[in-house]
């Protein structure tokens, strides 16, 4: 469960921080463009701070749903687990971004070409991180976790030795 945990905070962050220059430095003209064209209808209901928390959350969600998807199509894979990677990036890809984008073009919030843009960019940040996959499956991480393991187990004989009277 702690592999699960650290890779879905691992490639969430990944993933809002290849977003953000991705909109920053490769659409950040079409979303000023955007922006003037068809400017936020309403304000957010909530305080700047959690506005921006809020702007953060939805690649962690993405991502703890990305790594539950690879985990539960890990153990009856027979191909290639990069391979599983990616298709689980590309499912959860589109099961959230493209019709989230849709919805946003149909409701009259942005104009068709940032949404274009901006899904296409959400499906190259999603291949990303794909490669990430695999802490979430525990082969990065076993080395650390044994450490741990062993420790916990040495802590546990000392608490062990000096609950025992002598």
């Amino acid at each position: 469960m702690l592999r699960f945990i650290i890779a879905g905070f691992v490639i969430g962050f990944v993933l809002n921080l290849t977003g953000w220059a991705g909109n920053v430095f490769l659409l950040g003209s079409m979303w000023e463009q955007a922006v003037a064209v068809a400017p936020p209808p309403m304000h957010s209901p909530f305080s700047p701070l959690v506005h921006a928390i809020l702007q953060f959350v939805s690649d962690f969600v993405f991502a703890f749903v990305l790594c539950a998807v690879y985990r539960l199509g890990i153990s009856s894979w027979r191909g290639s687990q990069m391979g599983l990677a990616f298709i689980c990036g590309v499912i959860v890809w589109m099961g959230g971004v493209p019709m989230c984008y849709l919805g946003l073009v149909n409701g009259g919030y942005l104009p068709m070409g940032v949404s274009i843009a901006t899904t296409l960019l959400a499906l190259i940040t999603f291949f990303i991180v794909a490669p990430l996959l695999k802490i979430a499956e525990g082969k990065v991480w076993t080395r650390v976790e044994e450490y741990f393991d062993c420790a916990r187990t040495r802590a546990g004989i000392a608490g062990f030795i000096e609950a025992a009277p002598i």
